[in-house]
């Protein structure tokens, strides 16, 4: 395993009877990355990530942690984990409980100190001496997120870790992550369905469904190879300009339409031609050109398409 690499699996596979969960996963995840593990409702994505952390064993192939098998106690003692539905002792106070697990780590020091500046860090200084069981989903959601830091782990795995909270909390809690990835150079691994937020916090992802991986890459590479060749343009007579084109320049368009918005979208691999075409046709027709660019594409567009919810 490269030193460079963070998370390393090799065919990684999980079986329940004759139900293959994940099949053959092959992960590479650079040391101080920020990676987002995406997919569709029963992918394999939590399966994945309870072999990661050793919570399960994989039924075939490999993974490591800084080199270290998954599941070992050296594995583990690098992971900082946060599942989507963190459980707690609900008698227990917020500090009280991080506390505990401050020690159950093996945390050494004035852990107490430590967990009082991370309850404050994640905003819930208020609420240090109040029992758990009274906590909000978004407040447990936070302190989930501090029982996963309070040993300064090197690999953070996060499931939905802002599934239950607000838009404000949403964004609080994305920004606490951009901080720890940059100021402490944490690995971050984190799986989540709201991929606006998460094509804004991560500069790599994996897509994953039925078991398998669609798509691995930079988020750069992803948006630069889904954007090639595409076009989109407005103008003032869009039906008339688009049946122009597609007249005149058959052989250089695969595809286009004009979506709700009402902007015309072309893909063609010839895009000089392409735009020298459409230029003259919007002069021809005397119309007016309101915008015309490579498409830009989302994180959104880049899952939908490989899904099969969207033609790519």
């Amino acid at each position: 395993m490269s030193d460079s690499l963070m998370i390393e699996t090799k065919g990684m596979t999980k079986e329940f009877g004759k139900f293959v969960a994940v099949d053959g996963i092959d992960l590479r995840i650079k040391r101080g990355a920020v990676h987002g593990f995406i997919g569709p409702n029963g992918a394999g994505k939590t399966t994945t990530i309870k072999m990661l952390i050793g919570a399960i064993r994989c039924t075939r192939g490999s993974g490591y942690i800084m080199g270290q098998p998954v599941g070992s106690v050296a594995a583990k003692r690098l992971i900082g984990y946060s599942p989507e539905h963190p459980a707690f002792y609900r008698e227990m106070s917020a500090l009280d409980y991080l506390v505990y697990m401050a020690r159950v780590c093996g945390v050494a020091g004035d852990v107490e100190r430590k967990a009082i500046d991370l309850l404050d860090w994640l905003e819930l200084g208020k609420f240090t001496e109040s029992k758990v069981g009274g906590f909000s989903a978004g407040m447990k959601q936070r302190l989930g997120l501090a029982q996963a830091l309070i040993h300064d782990p090197e690999l953070l795995i996060l499931d939905e870790p802002t599934a239950n909270l607000d838009p404000t909390g949403r964004m609080s809690i994305l920004g606490k992550l951009r901080e720890t990835s940059k100021e402490r150079g944490v690995t971050i691994f984190i799986s989540s369905h709201i991929l606006g937020e998460l094509e804004h916090l991560v500069d790599s992802v994996t897509l994953i469904n039925k078991g398998r991986v669609v798509a691995e890459d930079s988020m750069q590479n992803l948006k630069e190879a889904y954007s090639k060749d595409r076009y989109v343009l407005k103008t003032s007579d869009n039906g008339a300009v688009l049946d122009a084109i597609k007249a005149r320049t058959r052989s250089l368009i695969s595809d286009s339409w004009i979506d709700e918005g009402g902007f015309i979208h072309l893909v063609s691999q010839d895009g000089v031609s392409l735009k020298r075409q459409v230029v003259e046709v919007i002069r021809e027709r005397g119309a007016l050109l309101d915008h015309f660019s490579q498409e830009e594409v989302t994180l959104e567009t880049i899952y939908r398409r490989k899904m099969g919810l969207e033609a790519e």
